[in-house]
């Protein structure tokens, strides 16, 4: 499948195009050197400018057009090694070209691919001497001129800084890459967090009144549940239902926005009158909870009273009219007047309705035999 763009080649064939294409031009100046004393005929120089010069080129354009690029990348490296053997052979294995060549290519190999790359390099040159054995007369001249030394110096020592300089690059570009990737990871998390952070508030909000902040009715069934059924053997559970009196006559006579600043005082009044392990939620309309784990019923009668008082005692002043609201309170215990969570809110509705029918603006505690106002010294 051929592909377009210098972004989409593999950076192993990138990397390799350009260092092939600098070390052939070093060794193509090397070997000439090498033939000024003994010019060979002009069909060397011919395949010497197609394998130095031309080459690499070809090379690149079939590795980058290939379906799978790093396995003909691979191939081409391979063929390098074949290729730098049989010019050994056909050189006359002259020593300073010959370990020139033949480094530079293992080198190449064992970088990208590790020992199997090392010996896979070995067995082509190794094949690649052998043509060049049997496709040339071969006589072995393995001296060469100082010129030819040095300049073999030169191109090994300029084709391993290049690819040192390749792997220089390489490393930074990882580098970068490792940097970018944990910078991903942390503003991966930092959403993560985000979104629990936003989960929690949702789920929070699916239990909370919005007007008056308190939990909802759903919240309550599952505590009420729960509280009952983790209560301990020796402690009371209370539940108070609280009403406002007479709300809808305020809602008609004052206004809804009144009587949600109704709504909203007394959330804030018990919220600032209770525990911070009681439960207080808005049941409903103008029906307020309250849970009061561990408590005497003493105790949460007085609680009970106290709330009332002080929600009496506020002043509140509507479209130039003082209004003066009233709680109606029931309240039942767990496990004196009932064992489950249903059957508790049954107690202490039963005791809400006898304390509206008594005449509202009083606390009344359930009893199996009489449900009447409660005078808390009396408990």
């Amino acid at each position: 499948m051929a592909r377009s763009g210098s972004t989409q080649v593999h950076w192993v064939v990138r990397l390799n195009y350009r260092n092939r294409s600098l070390s052939f031009m070093l060794l193509f100046g090397v070997i000439a050197l090498h033939w000024l004393d003994d010019p060979p005929g002009p069909l060397l120089w011919v395949l010497l400018v197609m394998q130095l010069l031309i080459y690499p080129h070809i090379a690149y354009q079939l590795a980058r057009r290939a379906s799978l690029m790093l396995r003909a990348e691979t191939i081409v490296m391979l063929l390098d090694a074949g290729l730098f053997g049989c010019w050994v052979a056909v050189l006359g294995f002259p020593l300073w070209i010959s370990f020139a060549m033949l480094v530079s290519v293992h080198i190449n190999l064992v970088a990208f691919r590790g020992v199997p790359g090392l010996l896979s390099c070995m067995a082509a040159s190794l094949t690649g001497v052998l043509v060049g054995m049997l496709l040339a007369d071969v006589e072995l001249r393995p001296d060469s001129s100082m010129q030819v030394t040095l300049a073999c110096m030169v191109a090994l020592s300029l084709y391993l800084l290049a690819f040192s300089h390749s792997a220089h690059l390489r490393s930074l570009s990882l580098r970068d890459a490792k940097e970018q990737l944990r910078n991903s990871q942390r503003q991966l998390q930092r959403k993560l967090e985000e979104i629990n952070a936003l989960q929690i508030q949702l789920r929070e909000l699916a239990h909370r009144d919005p007007l008056t902040g308190l939990y909802n009715r759903r919240h309550l069934d599952a505590q009420l549940l729960d509280n009952v059924v983790n209560r301990k053997a020796d402690s009371n559970l209370c539940l108070l239902l609280i009403d406002i009196d007479h709300f809808k006559r305020i809602n008609d006579e004052f206004g809804h926005q009144a009587g949600d600043q109704v709504l909203a005082r007394l959330a804030g009044l018990l919220t600032s009158h209770c525990r911070s392990s009681d439960i207080i939620c808005r049941y409903g309309g103008e029906e307020f909870v309250v849970l009061m784990p561990e408590v005497t019923i003493g105790a949460a009668v007085e609680r009970a009273d106290a709330i009332r008082l002080a929600f009496t005692g506020l002043k509140m002043r509507f479209n130039n009219r003082d209004l003066a609201p009233t709680l109606s309170v029931g309240i039942a215990a767990c496990p004196l007047h009932a064992t489950s969570g249903d059957r508790l809110f049954e107690c202490a509705d039963q005791a809400l309705y006898r304390a509206k029918a008594a005449g509202r603006n009083r606390t009344v505690l359930w009893s199996a035999d009489r449900l009447s106002p409660t005078d808390p010294s009396t408990i």
